[in-house]
């Protein structure tokens, strides 16, 4: 556990650390960094741990930097040849957390390195998507989605890479290539770049969903630092790793479950139905369709209209204080999707896919105010079977009744796991197929251009990306 600062941070992972930890199985090194509060956090480390056995204390002459300071933990400081669990200082850990981590990793030893699930770890956060796209992601809301998801969920997902906030090591594995390369120090991209160089040989990195730690993030560097060194760091690796762009593309089309995909629907913080209002893309929406479905949807529900980026600033003109939003730029999910028009090409189906565990599809506005089971695609398109198994039935096949109704009842009823996984293979084969998914051989020129812009001006690059909406 390296200590910087952020001495709070430092107290609630101690204290998790001493109730969480099996000390008859495991010990703890910590190891001060010679930052700003050195002498502060030694005499309250000293307070904290005492002379408990399971905890031992190090502290470096100078400052290291992350890198080194791990990199001298590991391959100098730990002489006991056991795997190693790198732990950031501002995480708090849960009951079992290492229990778990150390079963998935022994689980096959083709797994190298393993990491939790967390509030804050990028691709192993939970939720990951969020129904509400700006509310925060707590660590009482992880533990409440994590409860209601840990048991449908695989007990562990391969990744692109493992989170450096939790990293549980191989053994073996540093002995044979070493650890944190020093072209990262400080630090940001060390544990991705030991990911990826230990997976060309067929190490995989694993998220073990049942292992929960939380995690603040970014206590490390100053703000106007970290984004220089995240960008830099992140413009070597793809240049370095040329399949990395296409591992993380993978990871979320076909590698993660889509109950993680979903995570925030299976477990809502509030009573709010949110509805995603999608069109086909091939062609203009029907913008008389769309208004009806917004009336039927009615006042009670929070609608987002999803649509192509060409067609979203009409949509804002034509229906003003309507949440409209870019399809290839949503990262929001909604507990019912609603197609409105045939649903008759691949990337709308795809699109959908994406959005929500739970269909319904009308085909114009003389079916708005009808069922779900009035819906169906026309003519024998290419996703005309995704259609008729896949989209979700309401009660009382054939009754006329409002959208609203029919969207209520679908969104209180039971998701049906299996079937949505089906459904989420289905989809993407057909996407795969159809070359509406590819996945680069490298980055793009245009990114590592934007992340050498970012590394060197990074407030700049922020205010741009915003100002593009992407």
């Amino acid at each position: 556990m390296p200590l910087y600062d952020d001495l709070p941070g430092i107290e609630a992972c101690l204290a998790s650390l001493a109730e969480n930890v099996d000390f008859a199985v495991d010990r703890v090194l910590l190891t001060n960094d010679a930052g700003p509060l050195a002498d502060e956090i030694e005499a309250r480390v000293g307070e904290l741990v005492g002379d408990h056995d399971g905890f031992s204390y190090h502290r470096n002459p100078r400052n290291l930097g992350f890198v080194g300071n791990c990199n001298q933990a590991v391959l100098e400081l730990d002489s006991t040849g056991n795997d190693v669990l790198l732990l950031n200082s501002d995480t708090v850990t849960t009951r079992g957390f290492i229990e778990e981590l150390a079963a998935v990793l022994s689980l096959s030893p083709d797994h190298g390195i393993v990491t939790a699930r967390s509030n804050n770890a990028t691709i192993a956060s939970l939720p990951h998507r969020l129904r509400d796209a700006g509310s925060p992601r707590s660590p009482s809301r992880t533990r409440r989605t994590h409860a209601a998801v840990a048991a449908l969920l695989p007990r562990f997902t391969i990744a692109p890479v493992a989170m450096g906030f939790c990293y549980l090591v191989r053994r073996e594995l540093i002995d044979q290539y070493g650890f944190f390369d020093e072209t990262f120090a400080p630090g940001y991209g060390e544990e991705n770049d030991f990911c990826l160089r230990v997976g060309l040989d067929g190490h995989a990195s694993v998220l073990a969903n049942r292992a929960l730690v939380f995690h603040v993030g970014s206590t490390s560097f100053s703000s106007d630092l970290a984004p220089r060194l995240r960008f830099g760091h992140e413009k070597i690796l793809v240049e370095r790793y040329p399949f990395y762009v296409a591992a993380q593309q993978r990871f979320f089309h076909r590698d993660r479950d889509p109950v993680d995909t979903f995570a925030d629907v299976f477990a809502p913080e509030d009573d709010a139905v949110r509805v995603a209002l999608t069109s086909p893309t091939t062609a203009r929406p029907d913008w008389d369709a769309l208004a009806l479905a917004l009336a039927n949807i009615g006042p009670g529900m929070e609608c987002t209209l999803v649509l192509p980026r060409r067609w979203t600033r009409r949509a804002r003109r034509r229906f003003r204080g309507v949440s409209v939003t870019d399809r290839a730029t949503t990262r929001a999910v909604f507990d019912v999707a609603v197609h409105v028009g045939g649903l008759d090409d691949v990337p709308a189906a795809l699109a959908l896919n994406d959005l929500s565990p739970r269909w319904l599809v009308v085909e114009g506005p003389e079916k708005v105010g009808m069922s779900s089971e009035g819906a169906r695609s026309s003519g024998d398109s290419p996703v005309h079977h995704v259609l008729e198994e896949f989209v979700d039935a309401s009660p009382g096949r054939g009754d006329p009744r409002p959208l609203e109704v029919s969207i209520t009842a679908l969104s209180r009823a039971r998701i049906d796991v299996e079937r949505l996984r089906r459904r989420w293979n289905v989809v993407i084969e057909l996407a795969t197929e159809a070359g509406v998914i590819t996945y680069p051989r490298r980055a793009s020129v245009r990114r590592r251009a934007a992340l050498a812009f970012a590394s060197r001006w990074p407030q700049l690059a922020d205010s741009t990306r915003k100002a593009l909406g992407r």
